[in-house]
């Protein structure tokens, strides 16, 4: 019998991922920092706290995939990535928009001194990408991408409605709320289940730290959001 056919329904692995660190996804998906904006109790000007740690995240997790398709292992898994990097690019840009709304110039985003809570998630990325597998990249980024999308999505919501943000001033957010293309999973999972079980843990791990450094993330801009001193 083959080892890893527990595992052969596709998506078995992250959805189990997904249920064993629920308590951690609820905490952020239900992070006060989301009930804040939708009660419009964060300023505009703090809004800038989102905006500029996003630029710096983004930057470097642009340079992480760049690396990782450098020394992905197949084919399959250089285009799974590939993709991860045409939409850091795209976000990048679309992020510029969102800048514009807030008046926040290249010049103030480029000198902005990043948070090291809110840049934990993208300096683990930055470790799995040098130390890593493919197989921890991917299943880390298909359960995360989920709850920061849904984040994403409340966000837009709440800035649409209660800060006079645009469509297109929100295109950043509503990226990031699409979700994963079904094809990308497919793959993901099918690649993720030919390491399993040997690499279980270390896979499991890598899900378990990246969804923690992304709760930090919000627990850092929530803090720093009602922070009279951080501009």
């Amino acid at each position: 019998m083959n080892v890893n056919n527990k595992y052969q329904n596709n998506n078995n692995f992250t959805e189990k991922m997904t249920a064993n660190f629920s308590k951690t996804i609820d905490a952020i998906i239900n992070h006060p920092y989301i009930s804040a904006l939708e009660k419009k109790q964060i300023s505009k000007e703090k809004l800038e706290v989102f905006v500029c740690e996003q630029y710096h995240i983004i930057a470097n997790d642009r340079k992480n995939f760049a690396f990782i398709i450098s020394k992905a292992s197949d084919e399959i898994s250089t285009a799974l990535f590939f993709d991860c990097l045409s939409a850091e690019v795209k976000a990048l840009k679309n992020l510029v928009l969102m800048a514009e709304e807030l008046g926040i110039s290249r010049g103030k985003i480029e000198s902005y001194e990043p948070l090291a809570g809110c840049h934990a998630y993208t300096n683990y990325l930055t470790r799995l990408a040098v130390y890593g597998s493919d197989a921890e990249i991917l299943a880390a980024i298909i359960v995360d991408f989920a709850v920061w999308g849904t984040n994403c999505s409340k966000i837009s919501s709440s800035l649409k409605k209660g800060y006079g943000f645009t469509d297109s001033s929100c295109i950043f957010l509503d990226q990031f709320a699409t979700p994963l293309p079904k094809e990308f999973i497919e793959k993901s999972n099918n690649l993720i289940n030919s390491n399993l079980p040997e690499k279980e843990r270390e896979i499991q791990r890598a899900t378990r730290l990246i969804l923690d450094y992304e709760l930090l993330y919000w627990n850092t801009i929530y803090e720093y959001s009602f922070s009279p001193h951080l501009f």
